[in-house]
């Protein structure tokens, strides 16, 4: 029984039989996509410090510099990306689309129109990239004041626009794990700090619903405009949790997140889809307002968080499909041994396979990746993922 890579994400969420462990990739740095497709002439760097450059660096400010190499990374990164997972034989890959980086106040600085600051950083093969400073619009009033909200409608059709040439393209050969930047509860922790979050919920709980209430119609409104392209499974990015636990109290996050997400899931599921949700830390508090919500299944278990993945397994292995775990702060570094990628996955597969809901995915992505290792995984994964496990 051989089946095409959306088939198996389908039949492995859910709860079918399958031919094979399917694997994800999360490939969103540009360093760890240029190690499979090769490496151009020119990096943002380059184009930074090159007399062009300067030129209008000195002249117009960041801002158009700015933009114009924003777009042009996150449209690249995410084609790249599914493009180096389907040269390297996932079944699998996530693409998140960022429509929210588009206001540069100085060189150093990036605007996300939801309201933070972000500093500008270069890897250290000279691609740009970003790490969160701080929230700008900590309070009701600045809320009020905003200007830069993202549209909801010409978001949407930009989504499709982007998803449609995607799909297009890849989705007969690999599953596109859809997304447009808006985590319900991580823009709202980046956009207004976690104390704020805190004071508002027990101070004006309208206001929290009001802002949720706007990511909701955004990310609906995003998420039909993926499936409209032909998207079939939908990923939301959205950390909720430090590597020690939730940021919030779970009854707190099921009463203000919990309804939001659930109209989310079942607009999805109404339309044949499948909806993932990634959350970064430990999330074992969280995985049954998860599982209530209507997921179908959780990516990272971090890890380097405490979650207990296996587990996780047991207690929630027959209602949600665990997806992750592979370690990307060492394993798959190129500080680890080969045979160091072949033994965990094995682990993995050996504990986590077997009656199936497991997708095999490194918990992360970030610059220093070396893609040699997911390769070993990747190989790995075909000859010992084959059912029924047998290790």
């Amino acid at each position: 029984m051989k089946m095409n890579p959306t088939e198996r994400i389908f039949a492995t969420c859910k709860g079918e039989e399958v031919d094979r462990v399917p694997t994800m990739s999360i490939l969103y740095d540009l360093n760890p996509i240029y190690q499979v497709l090769g490496y151009p002439k020119k990096t943002d760097a380059d184009l930074i410090n090159s007399w062009f450059g300067q030129f209008f660096l000195n002249k117009f400010g960041m801002s158009w510099l700015g933009r114009s190499i924003a777009k042009k990374d996150v449209y690249k990164a995410g084609r790249l990306g599914v493009e180096a997972a389907l040269k390297l034989g996932f079944d699998a890959a996530w693409t998140p689309l960022g429509l929210a980086f588009s206001s540069f106040p100085d060189e150093n600085t990036i605007l996300d129109d939801w309201g933070s600051y972000n500093d500008i950083v270069f890897d250290a093969y000279g691609n740009a990239s970003y790490y969160y400073r701080e929230p700008k619009i900590p309070t009701q009033e600045e809320y009020e004041q905003w200007e830069y909200f993202p549209d909801a409608d010409d978001s949407a059709k930009k989504t499709y626009k982007y998803f449609k040439k995607i799909v297009e393209k890849y989705g007969d050969r690999i599953c596109i794990f859809g997304d447009v930047y808006c985590g319900l509860y991580q823009t709202m922790f980046t956009s207004m700090g976690l104390e704020r979050i805190a004071y508002y919920i027990r101070k004006k709980p309208d206001f929290i619903r009001e802002f949720i209430a706007r990511m909701e119609e955004f990310t609906l409104k995003t998420d039909m405009a993926m499936m409209d392209a032909g998207v079939k499974v939908l990923m939301k990015g959205d950390d909720m949790s430090f590597k020690t636990g939730p940021q919030l109290n779970p009854t707190l996050m099921d009463k203000y997140w919990g309804p939001s997400y659930t109209r989310i899931c079942e607009a999805i599921h109404e339309r044949g889809g499948l909806s993932i949700l990634h959350s970064c830390g430990d999330n074992t508090k969280l995985f049954d307002y998860i599982i209530k919500w209507g997921f179908d299944g959780a990516h990272a278990y971090e890890p380097t968080s405490n979650v207990d993945i296996y587990k996780e397994k047991k207690l929630h292995g027959d209602k949600l499909t665990i997806i992750g775990n592979i370690n990307v702060d060492y394993l798959l570094t190129e500080r680890s041994k080969p045979e160091e990628v072949v033994e965990e996955t094995k682990k993995l597969i050996k504990n986590l396979a077997p009656e199936g809901r497991f997708i095999l995915a490194p918990a992360h992505s970030h610059s220093e990746v070396d893609m040699s290792k997911e390769k070993v995984m990747l190989e790995t994964v075909w000859k010992y993922g084959k059912y029924p496990i047998n290790l």
